[in-house]
């Protein structure tokens, strides 16, 4: 039920959730991902306009890792590795946003949801989080 609450109420949505700690190295006991770049920031649009970017990331731990759901607003397309793909320490994937203003009317930050296929110690989903802001 909370995973769909966080697939339903990603836009606008402010929520606790477990994000992936900041842990390196051979001790890391759970993958952690590394991000050529966290939040994106679009700068001024008019409604309509249509904007694509993307997020890189590195497994930069021992643990292997795979992407289970990758989530957002419904004004936002993914594209991003299937979940079959298994990523080994120093591989990198990427996601790609496509963002349509069409429906917007207002300024806003926008965030993107990563659950892995991989769970904590205490069996919960591990979750990273990218953002991306625009104007009008």
């Amino acid at each position: 039920m909370a995973l769909l609450s966080l697939l339903l109420f990603s836009c606008n949505a402010q929520k606790k959730v477990n994000i992936a700690p900041e842990k390196v190295g051979k001790d890391a006991k759970i993958p952690v991902l590394e991000w050529d770049r966290k939040m994106v920031e679009l700068g001024k649009i008019q409604k309509g306009d249509i904007r694509e970017f993307d997020y890189t990331f590195t497994n930069v731990s021992n643990i292997p890792m795979q992407l289970e759901i990758v989530t957002t607003c419904h004004c936002t397309t993914l594209e991003y590795p299937s979940s079959t793909k298994v990523f080994k320490k120093g591989e990198s994937g990427t996601i790609k946003a496509t963002f349509d203003s069409s429906e917007k009317e207002e300024s806003e930050k926008i965030d993107i949801t990563i659950i892995l296929a991989n769970t904590d110690a205490k069996g919960y989903p591990i979750i990273e989080e990218v953002f991306f802001s625009y104007e009008f």
